[in-house]
């Protein structure tokens, strides 16, 4: 149950939090008045919606995309269901609270978390109770049934306006007729009319607003732009919350000076810009602070999102304001990505506007509960793909803060970092006769550590790791250099990598997707697609001819599919890891376990051994793994598989497991001599091409 400490009001806390920002503003001579403004615009909203029904006011509570123009003409108050989730999240750092109580009204984790925060807070009454819901078919079908369950919730009538795919003339004039139904509707229940002359201001407002988004479009294309890194936020709650109203004009004509001023002096957003960035769909609200962060850290800006900030062409009439209001609605950006069939002109956005922003790779948050978003993975990575921009897709949830981590985030944006400069860059190859190299292999089971003689593997070497990675470094190294015969007392370049790397101080570091991809280019030169099956997590990776990364997909939140559940299976099988290799070629069928958690299969695999008559052991093996096979192929199909591929780390010495991944492939893989060392020699070769020598001892 929910504790009544929880159900205090969340719209207290977003406007608390936006007058806590404008005081830190006002103190702040450098604030910008834009963000001011901004805040002023948000506190001005939630007020009025805190206080609407002590004033007796009528409220409407809406979903997204809903044509809040004619709310604002009619005097109502709005409350837009999935901003005062955000916000909610954003701001408060309590939407842990409403998505509980919407697991408690019945709301499975799959499900859109803003429309679940919301049900949990109307459930709990975190938020004033709405006179009305209305709500469309914009752009999904949690949207399209979360109304019926909102107004369950609140006891009260609503209105579902049906919103046509695309924009005939047939289809104008039915969705004229649906909003008119609406407005009747609105009539009726609030007992106010529609002012038809300030819906007309209203639209002439909202036309002005949308030039200038187009006109902030057009600075943003500057180099280096002046916008703030995630400010994109900004424009999206400013047509969703306050559309056509003066406070917006206000705002993003502010917003519109302060970019050109700074355009004229040559200012960027962040001091030194490296990476410009296409965003595709929303980043999750509770780690806004973070991305902001780690964008000036980096370098980072993300200067296009084609389908929330890119408007559709056309202008917006006045003098027919119930025209214009349905014109807006197949307007808005993401109405082209999310609703109906994408065609071309969708596609072709995506190109024009990476060419046209100068983008250098692109990010698409993909929101686990927004299922017809996440569709478009897939097709919107092999457009960008075949103009040369790579994407990095970031599983996560825009409100859930329980789905993914800032450390998780962090990792990931930081690999795909290393990929846009590792790509931006043509490094200077010095004579590596010149220079000792060592590459080191931090895992999590085994630490290895390599030393190359030019293009040459020297000798290498593979002990267990310990609990400290920096003791399990050094050790690993020094065993290579006895090996060789060479001392620590010289100079040595030294690249780490793996699990570990960041705590081996004497060392630099690179990511174990970029020392994969260097290694196995170095060993097979037509591999195109690299699997890595460590001990604690699989990962797919594809490469140019050059050996750089163009994509990954990482396997690391269940066992299931790596290295140390494979070795948990063999303990419980009472046979070595190589036996058991040996067994599944004698397997006449393959057991069924499962694919989706590492403890349902260990489950599964008891229920094998000791059922009557009990299943072959070599049919189990067969099964399991079969089983890490298919949680592989997920991941290669996730980016899209191309041959040649090789198999690396330590599972791949695993001949059964080997053989089942080409039946499912359909064709044979590549497995280098020394699987396991791949990614170590990998580190050598980049501290032989890209590190200048130091004394790292």
């Amino acid at each position: 149950m929910i504790d009544s400490k929880e159900k205090k009001s969340k719209i207290r806390s977003i406007i608390r939090a936006c007058r806590l920002i404008l005081r830190m503003n006002r103190m702040n001579p450098d604030a910008r008045q834009s963000d001011v403004k901004y805040y002023q615009m948000l506190e001005k909203y939630f007020t009025r919606l805190l206080n609407a029904r002590e004033e007796g006011r009528f409220i409407a509570a809406h979903t997204v995309f809903f044509p809040t123009e004619i709310l604002y003409a009619m005097d109502i108050v709005p409350m837009h269901t999935e901003m005062t989730t955000w916000m909610t999240s954003l701001f408060t750092a309590e939407s842990a609270q409403i998505l509980a109580a919407g697991a408690e009204v019945g709301l499975a984790s799959e499900i859109c978390s803003p429309h679940r925060g919301m049900a949990g807070a109307f459930a709990i009454g975190a938020v004033p109770r709405p006179d009305v819901i209305v709500w469309s078919n914009l752009v999904c079908d949690n949207t399209a049934k979360s109304g019926e369950l909102f107004m369950k919730l609140n006891d009260c009538p609503g209105f579902f306006l049906d919103h046509p795919f695309q924009q005939s003339e047939d289809e104008m004039k039915y969705y004229i007729g649906e909003l008119k139904g609406m407005i009747h509707f609105l009539e009726q229940e609030s007992g106010k009319k529609m002012n038809w002359d300030k819906l007309a201001e209203i639209v002439a407002r909202m036309d002005r607003q949308i030039q200038l988004f187009r006109e902030i479009n057009e600075l943003r294309k500057a180099i280096p732009t002046p916008f703030s890194p995630q400010g994109f936020l900004q424009l999206l709650t400013t047509d969703y919350l306050v559309p056509g109203q003066p406070e917006a004009i206000e705002y993003l004509e502010t917003l519109r000076d302060e970019l050109s001023e700074r355009v004229k002096a040559g200012k960027g957003a962040v001091a030194h810009e490296r990476f410009r960035l296409m965003s595709l769909f929303i980043p999750p609200m509770y780690l806004m602070a973070f991305l902001e962060k780690i964008s000036q850290e980096y370098g980072v800006v993300s200067v296009t999102e084609p389908f929330f900030t890119y408007w559709g062409e056309g202008r917006l009439d006045p003098a027919q304001p119930l025209v214009s209001v349905a014109k807006k609605a197949h307007m808005i950006p993401e109405v082209r990505s999310m609703y109906g069939p994408i065609e071309e002109h969708t596609i072709n956005a995506i190109v024009d506007t990476a060419k046209q922003y100068h983008v250098d790779g692109a990010i698409y948050y993909a929101d686990t509960g927004c299922r017809q978003s996440c569709a478009t993975i897939r097709l919107f990575k092999d457009v960008l793909s075949e103009i040369g921009l790579p994407m990095l897709t970031l599983d996560c949830d825009i409100v859930d803060p329980t789905f993914t981590s800032q450390e998780e985030i962090r990792e990931k944006l930081e690999r795909f970092f290393e990929l846009l400069e590792t790509r931006s860059q043509n490094f200077l190859r010095v004579d590596s006769a010149d220079i000792k190299v060592v590459g080191i292999d931090a895992g999590n089971l085994t630490t290895k550590a390599i030393v190359l003689d030019g293009d040459n593997i020297m000798t290498s070497s593979t002990i267990i790791s310990s609990d400290n990675s920096e003791s399990s470094a050094k050790a690993a190294m020094e065993e290579a250099l006895n090996q060789a015969k060479l001392s620590l007392d010289d100079d040595w370049c030294i690249v780490a990598t793996g699990a570990g790397a960041a705590s081996v101080s004497f060392s630099q570091q690179k990511p174990i997707t970029t020392c994969l991809a260097r290694g196995i280019h170095s060993l097979l030169p037509s591999v195109r697609m690299v699997i890595d099956i460590g001990a604690e997590s699989s990962t797919v990776i594809k490469l140019n001819e050059q050996g750089d990364v163009n994509d990954w997909a990482t396997h690391d939140k269940c066992a299931s599919g790596t290295g140390i559940f494979l070795q948990q299976i063999a303990k419980l099988m009472q046979m070595p890891l190589e036996e058991m290799a040996k067994l599944s070629f004698q397997a006449k069928a393959k057991a069924d376990v499962s694919t989706t958690c590492a403890i349902f299969a260990e489950s599964e695999v008891i229920s094998h051994i000791h059922r009557e008559p009990p299943t072959p052991k070599e049919e189990i093996v067969a099964g399991i793994y079969l089983s890490t096979v298919r949680r592989i192929m997920a991941l290669c199909k996730r980016i899209g598989i191309e041959r040649d591929v090789a198999v690396v780390g330590g599972v791949a010495l695993n001949s059964g497991l080997v053989k089942i991944l080409e039946e499912e492939m359909g064709f044979s893989v590549l497995v280098p001599d020394m699987p396991q060392i791949v990614a170590a020699l990998g580190a050598a070769i980049i501290a032989r091409e890209n590190v200048k020598p130091e004394a790292n001892r």
